[in-house]
């Protein structure tokens, strides 16, 4: 893997006249754990989006891996997209896909295989392989749209992870879990980070969903940078009041944090 996996200079996105996303410069190392906050229309899917080359505006520079994704063909980009799996805002627990786990899992592998290829026996070997390390065999057979939230969240980890990618984007992978899955999600991506030395890009509101093996936190809002650096100098009481008002505090357990109500004031 290269030094930075991932370099971002000049960026912007417009709309309808008005910027969505502007980036002066950002850095990720190779092996990272970037994790991108900031509330509703901030830009954090706009940006997940511009590094798999799904917007590719002018002005800016976009490197993936090395290589400048605005300047790539469509078969390159498609080689580039490989090595980079990308699971979007995901469908709700109960959603209507008419697969089985182990179908869902197997497209992960179809991308990096080719659609014009059928899967080998390694192919499905490594499918199996990531449904064991995942801890989804007892439902491998089953519907995946009969799956709770938490199980879909997992097979779809392991659907990226057939892919083999050395960067993972994640958008809000923990969304409308109950507490048990959110863990259980975040137990998963810190395993993997550790594991498979990969560059991971964390999209989320919730600063309990944050991996302990996170070292740096960009703060968007209006599609801009607000904040950018360790986490322990950006998510400060300051940084959060700024994001979303008065009334919340922020507290540190070990790696972990977590947003509060403020204690109200009683009458006299």
């Amino acid at each position: 893997m290269t030094a930075l996996a991932i370099e971002i200079r000049g960026l912007q996105v417009r709309r309808e006249r008005r910027t969505i996303l502007s980036v002066d410069q950002l850095q990720v190392p190779g092996g990272a754990v970037l994790v991108i906050l900031g509330p509703n229309g901030a830009g954090k899917s706009t940006l997940l989006h511009c590094l798999t080359g799904a917007v590719r505006p002018p002005p800016g520079s976009v490197r993936i891996l090395g290589q400048d994704v605005g300047r790539l063909s469509t078969m390159a980009l498609t080689e580039l997209r490989r090595r980079v799996a990308h699971l979007a805002q995901v469908l709700a627990a109960g959603s209507e896909m008419p697969l089985l786990v182990r179908e869902v899992v197997a497209i992960g592998r179809t991308g990096r295989a080719g659609l014009a290829r059928p899967l080998t026996r390694y192919d499905w070997s490594l499918v199996d392989s990531w449904i064991e390390r995942l801890g989804l065999q007892r439902v491998a057979g089953q519907s995946y749209s009969a799956l709770s939230g938490g199980e879909q969240r997992k097979a779809l980890l392991a659907m990226a992870m057939v892919q083999e990618p050395e960067i993972l984007l994640l958008d809000e992978p923990t969304a409308n879990l109950d507490v048990y899955w959110r863990e259980q999600i975040v137990a998963t991506l810190e395993t993997l980070h550790r594991t498979q030395q990969l560059t991971i890009l964390l999209v989320c509101h919730d600063l309990e969903a944050i991996p302990t093996t996170t070292r740096h936190v960009l703060v968007l809002r209006d599609g801009r940078v607000v904040a950018h650096g360790p986490c322990r100098e950006v998510l400060t009481q300051d940084c959060i009041e700024n994001l979303y008002g008065r009334g919340l505090s922020v507290l540190q357990h070990g790696s972990r944090y977590v947003l509060v109500p403020q204690p109200q004031e009683g009458p006299a």
